[in-house]
């Protein structure tokens, strides 16, 4: 699959008249949980670039409603997210839309990182990882999900190639300095982002960087 150039910018902001009600910087080996209202915005930026940023998603009122990469391919017909795309829940519902992107590139088709996996894949013990990054930003905001309960993420700025025989690459990540994603939420939210902490392939340049994420009204 060729790597795609970034997407046409335009003259037109969303976010004019809007104001920023919460601003996060989340390091790698953190995450934060943002409560996302219907029609508000929710903004991630790669603040030094080539840095991927997990997500997850719940409906705010019913946390066994999550954002679904899966309902998101089908109801899009596609492996891949472009803009006025949005992504879907469990139950086909659209949870938030994208309505601007400076990448063009992310990923809908790998989990979050986890313990097991560095120590499978890398030998590496104990290392930091988005799920227990997402459990610890939800309990310290006092959610209390249980860890198999947590829906698989979207990737942002993650660089995964698909290759002839469907063998998935990962590649370092296309974001550049202060690159963003702009969503939409359709309803009330609880959204967490986590900045992958991925430093043994290339996804991140092998040097993890902070994510900032801020919500408007």
């Amino acid at each position: 699959m060729s790597t795609p150039t970034k997407p046409a910018t335009t003259n037109t902001n969303p976010l004019t008249g809007r104001v920023a009600r919460r601003a996060s910087q989340v390091r790698p080996q953190q995450a934060a949980a943002f409560e996302v209202k219907a029609n508000q915005f929710l903004q991630i930026g790669a603040m030094l670039g080539k840095q991927a940023t997990q997500v997850i998603a719940f409906n705010q009122h019913d946390f066994d409603e999550t954002m679904s990469p899966a309902h998101t391919r089908a109801a899009n017909n596609s492996m891949m997210l472009r803009v006025d795309q949005s992504l879907f829940s469990n139950r086909h519902t659209k949870m938030l839309t994208l309505i601007q992107d400076s990448v063009g590139r992310h990923d809908l088709l790998f989990p979050a990182c986890d313990a097991q996996r560095y120590l499978d894949d890398y030998g590496v013990e104990g290392h930091a990882n988005c799920k227990d990054n997402f459990l610890r930003a939800l309990t310290g905001r006092k959610y209390d999900i249980a860890p198999d309960r947590l829906p698989d993420p979207v990737n942002f700025f993650m660089h995964v190639a698909i290759k002839g025989r469907g063998d998935l690459e990962v590649r370092e990540s296309l974001a550049g300095r202060g690159d963003t994603v702009l969503l939409v939420a359709h309803m009330d939210c609880l959204v967490v982002v986590s900045a992958c902490p991925q430093d043994q392939n290339p996804m991140n340049a092998f040097k993890p960087t902070d994510v900032l994420v801020r919500v408007y009204q």
